[in-house]
C-alpha cells in the first residue's frame, strides 16, 4: 500500500472514534505502557491533539512521580524539545498544540514515544506527512523509540522511505508489538 493511501485510510478511520472510545483506548495504551515502561527516568511524550492516543494524563502522572518528561517544540521545520514543568510551562504552539514555552538542552533520553497516522507491523510509521519526527528520530539518540497508536491504525505493511525512521515498540490498546521479535 502507498503511504499516502494508508495515512488516508488511517485518518478517516481515526476520525469514525467517539470521544468516549478514545478516551477508553487511550487509558489501555497508557496503562499497557507504564507497567512495562514506567520505571525509566527521562521521557520524551507528545502532547496528543485531535484524535490521536490521549497523552496528557500519562505527561501529568509521570511528571507526578518525580521523572524527567520532555516534550517536541516546533521550530521551522524542526522538532526542539522542552521539559514539562505542568500546565503552566506550556502556551499553544504549531498547528494550537501545546508545547512548552521553553527550548532545554538535554544528555539522554530514556524512552521517546511518538504518535503515528499509521504503522505496520514491520513498526514503520507514517506522521502527518511534515517530516518532523523522521527528523527528529535521525538526529538524536534515545534509548527506546515507542510508538502510541489504536489497533485501527495498523497494518499489514505500507511503501517507506530510507529517511523513515522506524519505532522499536508500538503500544496500541490490545498489545505491545516489538520490531524483529
Amino acid at each position: 500500500m502507498e503511504k499516502k493511501q494508508a495515512r488516508k485510510a488511517a485518518l478517516a478511520t481515526r476520525a469514525t472514534l467517539a470521544k468516549y472510545q478514545i478516551n477508553k483506548m487511550s487509558d489501555a495504551v497508557a496503562e499497557r505502557f507504564l507497567k512495562e515502561f514506567g520505571d525509566f527516568d527521562s521521557y520524551l511524550l507528545y502532547s496528543s491533539f485531535k484524535s490521536e492516543v490521549e497523552t496528557h494524563s500519562l505527561i501529568k502522572y509521570l511528571y507526578g512521580m518525580k521523572k524527567t518528561v520532555y516534550l517536541p517544540v516546533v521550530s521551522g521545520d524542526e522538532l526542539k524539545l522542552g521539559s514539562y514543568k505542568g500546565e503552566a510551562s506550556l502556551s499553544s504552539g504549531a498547528f494550537g498544540i501545546q508545547e512548552p514555552v521553553e527550548c532545554t538542552d538535554f544528555k539522554h533520553i530514556d524512552i521517546a514515544v511518538v504518535p503515528g497516522v499509521a504503522f505496520d507491523r514491520a513498526l514503520h510509521r507514517i506522521g502527518y506527512g511534515k517530516g518532523y519526527y523522521d527528523r527528529l528520530l535521525g538526529a538524536v539518540r534515545f534509548g527506546i523509540i515507542a510508538g502510541f497508536a489504536f489497533e485501527c491504525q495498523l497494518f499489514d505493511s505500507f511503501d517507506h522511505e530510507p529517511h523513515d525512521i522506524p519505532v522499536d515498540v508500538l503500544v496500541t490498546e490490545n498489545d505491545i508489538y516489538r520490531r524483529n521479535s
